[in-house]
């Protein structure tokens, strides 16, 4: 979307999004999946951009063998993407840190959990990310199962009192942010002071800030961020993803295994070592996930990125 700076445009955006956020607080979970599923068919209709795009990416990446195929996951990737939107908005009246315990569950790696899952004696990490599942409840179940304060890299929204509004949800339990812009630095000071840190590294980088990798069996530029992050202070990367499982709020977080890499003379080399691996794990999770990624974004280079 491109940056509308308008003031009245702005305060009619903010408008309407605090207007519908407000009336799915005001309904109960379940009549907002049912208004999260009509409007995911009507957007699906009439959002041909986003429809084609999904649609030509997900045979590109080889997740659908054809345009049928692709067209049914792209139906159910509208549809988790709205429910995702109404969950976001009750998170705070659903999930709290007494009963989250009802609403996730762990699996995946179980080194990871022993070593980052346990409170009182659990390690730091750099936690790697896409946007996948619902990534913004992964910060509180982090905080909350960890016992450790967390900092993540926040992508300004283009309205920024919509972005500041969001912002405002996300910081809560110990789960500070941080702008995108220098986040570098402040990520290091972070786990200088003994905070775990997290990023979402699975949109398109450009050729300042990442490197490039293989994802799907095509080539696409990813955030170096975590791999130089990773290299300087030795505390391991850990891929995760919160999918989910049904409708009620009812998430599986899957921990890959740490990522601890030894480096060597060529810390180029070194960093496009370690930010393949974490790419590769965010491919198992997407492969097994479709309908959970945000297929919309444009993520490889191998691609005609004029024509959608």
């Amino acid at each position: 979307m491109k940056k509308n700076r308008n003031p009245v445009v702005m305060n009619i955006q903010y408008f309407l999004f605090m207007t519908l956020n407000s009336a799915v607080r005001l309904m109960p979970l379940k009549a907002g999946y049912i208004l999260a599923d009509m409007f995911s068919r009507m957007l699906y209709l009439f959002d041909t951009r986003h429809r084609i795009r999904i649609i030509q990416h997900l045979i590109h990446a080889g997740v659908a063998r054809n345009e049928k195929e692709a067209s049914l996951i792209a139906r159910r990737n509208f549809a988790h993407f709205a429910k995702f939107a109404v969950e976001f908005a009750k998170t705070n009246q659903v999930v709290t840190q007494e009963n989250i315990g009802q609403h996730v569950r762990f699996s995946g790696s179980e080194k990871s959990k022993e070593l980052f899952f346990s409170p009182g004696k659990s390690s730091q990490v750099i936690i790697v990310t896409s946007h996948m599942g619902n990534w913004e409840l992964a910060g509180m179940i982090y905080t909350i199962f960890s016992g450790l304060p967390l900092l993540s890299v926040m992508r300004p929204f283009d309205n920024p009192k919509i972005s500041e509004y969001i912002n405002r949800n996300r910081v809560q339990l110990n789960h500070g942010v941080c702008a995108k812009k220098g986040a570098l630095k402040s990520l290091y000071v972070a786990l200088k002071k003994g905070k775990s840190i997290s990023i979402v590294s699975d949109q398109h980088a450009g050729s300042s800030e990442g490197v490039e990798t293989i994802f799907f069996g095509h080539p696409a530029r990813t955030h170096a961020s975590p791999a130089i992050l990773h290299l300087r202070t030795g505390i391991p990367i850990l891929v995760g993803a919160t999918v989910k499982e049904a409708d009620g709020f009812k998430y599986n977080v899957i921990l890959s295994d740490p990522i601890i890499y030894k480096p060597t003379a060529d810390n180029e080399a070194d960093i496009r070592a370690v930010t393949q691996l974490y790419t590769t794990e965010i491919e198992k999770s997407v492969a097994q996930y479709p309908e959970q990624w945000m297929w919309a974004h444009r993520r490889w280079l191998d691609i005609n990125r004029n024509r959608k």
